[in-house]
């Protein structure tokens, strides 16, 4: 978009500044995005939803159908609908590793960090690769509000070893590590987290950039 993103952000602060409670109403979205859906993804994926559950109606042993509208149910912020699908697929192929990570993110999303765990810890066990690390990023978080802080942190570090062009990662490794008071292995981690976006392509620039300020920030404070 080049310089027009410049001018559209322009006009858009010009308008809100006009029109006080519409900065109100963009607040409280912010506050409430972990808890509403994405538009986008809600249109994204409208017409998808809808043929997986003829797949499902038409054969309610299509797992891979369950599996892919369990992860739409995941995008949409809808945990427990994604649990009950995954649930009944599971009881096909219980030691499926993505069906296990899968299941353990829904109870991440839901809050059952307790549950979560035990299902992650045992997909990666079946395939430690399985999703590239992914389930050691969703245990760590688990982890971490279980109080976990130790095993967190083993969690963190195991999933930047298998992706460590993850900002997001290291920020996680970096936070964890000041928790246990290690300033030095704190600050050497959101430095590589800085070093690390530097170097990703652009496309992961921009999904990784809120991670990356979030870096600055905390090297800042350090």
């Amino acid at each position: 978009m080049g310089y027009f993103a410049y001018y559209f952000a322009w006009i858009a602060l010009t308008f809100v500044l006009r029109y006080p409670p519409l900065a109100v109403g963009l607040v409280v979205l912010f506050l409430l995005r972990q808890f509403i859906p994405d538009p986008f993804v809600l249109f994204r994926t409208m017409g998808r939803t809808r043929a997986l559950t003829r797949q499902i109606e038409a054969n309610p042993a299509n797992v891979t159908a369950r599996r892919d509208l369990a992860m739409v149910y995941i995008d949409r912020l809808r945990p427990g609908r994604a649990l009950a699908l995954l649930e009944e697929a599971r009881k096909r192929f219980p030691d499926d590793a993505e069906l296990l990570y899968l299941s353990g993110l829904a109870h991440a999303k839901r809050g059952d960090a307790a549950e979560a765990v035990p299902l992650l810890v045992r997909a990666v066990q079946i395939d430690p690769r399985v999703r590239f690390g992914e389930p050691y990023l969703v245990a760590g978080d688990a982890l971490r509000k279980l109080g976990r802080t130790d095993d967190a942190l083993d969690a963190f570090e195991r999933f930047v070893g298998l992706r460590s062009s993850s900002v997001e990662g290291h920020v996680k490794l970096a936070l964890t590590h000041r928790a246990l008071r290690d300033e030095a292995a704190a600050r050497a981690a959101l430095d590589e987290a800085i070093r690390t976006f530097a170097v990703v392509p652009g496309y992961q620039k921009r999904a990784q950039f809120g991670w990356w300020l979030r870096a600055q920030v905390a090297r800042w404070l350090v």
